[in-house]
């Protein structure tokens, strides 16, 4: 029987993949092979194509390892032969690790050929200035691997050092071509104009699936020669920091590309805000912790993800009866309607939105559905900027307990810094306090557009697909400012299942409580022969909570 060899075939680039070097390889492996009577394994691919062996990523993730599990697992016989273009193919680690790694193939019993130079290192006769020779080998291939890796690492330093004369690199974005002598970036404007109406999109609630279906419903030409727009592809730019400028160098370690140095500012042409930007990251995170899911390229439902049954704390959705007297569409507990695991009954959909977008007034349709606000975007844009560095600096405090809880590492810097800490967390709680006061009281220029708010409530009726982007807005408003809706459609006479915002917010009557992000609420209650006219409305702030009446009559209430 003739000994089996397995040929292993390893390059760092997928370059030398697309030129001569795999051709080369296996036409040499199998040229040894008949010419010295083996039987080279065909179904047993050993070969590592773009995976480094400077640092054993053959080893630890590649075939080499692979082969190396085999030959221990008793699944490659003793006396075979693993057949290499050259011992760097194997290693090109540090001496030590690399000679290891040899030993370790001749001690399992397998021998190595090196068709470079025709070499057979035997497993069991392997004398022993084949052995230092071997050492030598791979102890060069490792030194010019570290030489070049310091070589490229300082061509690409120079490189961003230069930056102020000449870009790193033509790579660029879809929408921007490099000038001949690289100094600059152009914007190709309609490709632009395409970013900034996704991220327009985007910033009124739209999603990825969305706008890409949107675009090629109406022809809209992708940038590549793809068969349309994708969901994958819309969601990538949404997230590209290039938009607003922002350049992160990458570079390739042990095979994977990852970030290199920090990212720089001002590298490409911004063609979105920063603020626009920031808002779209944050309205994506909010709508996707709350549940946004594809919304249909019809109809939106205005409380998806939001809405919750008082009763059960079930999901509530749409139920369309169809026509008829008892037809029409409602919103209803999926626990009552899907399990009959609750006994709620339903709201009747057109009166509740309409409720809803009239007496809930922390919804402004004239903001939300109106013309843009420098003003009132630059105060948001600053409310959203200090949330983020308050979270940062909340998680930094975390980390700090953490360290200060460790006898061992708890000092005096420790605590220096608890302080300073929780002082810029107290400062920047504050500043938001003064920002949203400041929304509060910005006087929004009426857009003279836009009906009244009456005509304005029938114009985006669900039944009205004509408000198909009216709705988007509105739902995103609900997603990214309210933290929870919950209904509760039936006339009660006894106390509630549950009370989830606070004791006052219950009423026996069909009523619904809205709970904002900034901890306040508001609950409004209706009698079942006029479910269009409240009878009752609270509301609630950091001082305390105010009810009024369908008169008018208000009654002040002051936490103690």
């Amino acid at each position: 029987m003739r000994p089996k060899a397995y040929s292993y075939i390893r390059m760092s680039t997928e370059i030398q993949l697309r030129g001569d070097s795999l051709r080369r390889q296996t036409e040499a492996a199998e040229k040894y092979a008949k010419a010295h009577n083996l039987d080279l394994q065909t179904n047993f691919k050993l070969e590592d194509i773009g995976v480094s062996a400077f640092k054993g990523r053959n080893v630890r993730e590649g075939q080499l390892g692979r082969f190396l599990n085999a030959v221990q697992a008793g699944e490659i016989e003793k006396g075979s032969y693993l057949v290499v273009e050259s011992l760097d193919r194997i290693s090109r680690s540090q001496p030590q690790t690399a000679a290891s790694l040899f030993l370790q193939i001749l001690e399992a019993g397998v021998n190595i050929i090196t068709l470079v130079d025709n070499k057979v290192y035997e497993a069991n006769n392997c004398a022993f200035v084949d052995i230092i020779m071997s050492v030598v080998i791979m102890s060069r291939a490792h030194d010019e691997s570290h030489t070049k890796s310091v070589r490229v690492g300082a061509a690409w330093e120079n490189k961003r050092k230069g930056l102020a004369h000449k870009k790193l690199t033509r790579v660029c974005p879809a929408w921007l071509t490099l000038n001949d002598d690289r100094t600059e970036f152009t914007i190709t404007e309609d490709r632009a104009q395409l970013i900034q109406t996704i991220f327009t999109q985007a910033d009124a609630g739209k999603g990825a699936y969305q706008i890409a279906h949107a675009f090629n419903a109406t022809g809209v030409k992708p940038f590549s020669d793809s068969d349309g727009w994708h969901e994958s592809y819309m969601a990538k730019i949404l997230k590209n920091r290039s938009v607003i400028g922002e350049f992160q160098p990458h570079r390739f370690v042990d095979g994977k590309r990852v970030p290199w140095g920090d990212p720089i500012s001002g590298y490409y042409p911004a063609i979105v805000t920063e603020a626009q930007f920031d808002r779209v990251q944050k309205g994506r995170k909010v709508r996707g912790a709350r549940g946004a899911g594809r919304k249909g390229t019809r109809l939106v439902n205005l409380f998806a993800g939001v809405a919750k049954c008082g009763y059960c704390d079930g999901p509530m959705s749409i139920e369309d009866k169809g026509e008829g007297p008892k037809g029409g569409v409602y919103i209803r507990c999926t626990n009552s309607k899907r399990f009959h695991r609750c006994d709620a009954s339903s709201w009747r959909l057109r009166y509740f939105e309409k409720s809803f977008l009239r007496y809930v007034s922390e919804l402004d349709l004239s903001v939300v559905l109106g013309r843009p606000d420098e003003g009132r975007e630059l105060i948001e844009a600053g409310i959203l900027a200090k949330t983020s560095a308050l979270e940062k600096l909340e998680l930094q405090r975390e980390k700090a307990f953490d360290l200060l809880a460790d006898a061992d590492s708890a000092g005096d810097f420790v605590k220096r810094r608890l302080v300073s800490l929780s002082d810029e967390i107290t400062q920047i709680g504050k500043d938001i306090v003064q920002l949203r006061s400041e929304l509060a009281n910005h006087a929004t220029q009426a857009d003279p557009s836009l009906p009244t708010l009456e005509n304005k409530i029938d114009d985006i009726d669900w039944d009205n697909a004509k408000a198909y982007d009216d709705r988007t807005k509105i739902a995103n408003w609900i997603k990214l400012n309210v933290r929870e809706l919950l209904l509760y459609p039936d006339d009660l006479s006894g106390p509630p299942p549950r009370t989830k915002v606070r004791d006052y917010t219950y009423s026996p009557d069909k009523h619904f409580s809205v709970l904002f992000d900034d901890g306040n609420f508001r609950t409004l209650s209706f009698s079942a022969d006029d479910l269009l006219t409240y009878k009752v409305s609270i509301t609630a702030d950091d001082d305390g909570w105010t009810l009024t009446n369908a008169l008018g009559d208000v009654q002040r209430h002051l936490d103690s």
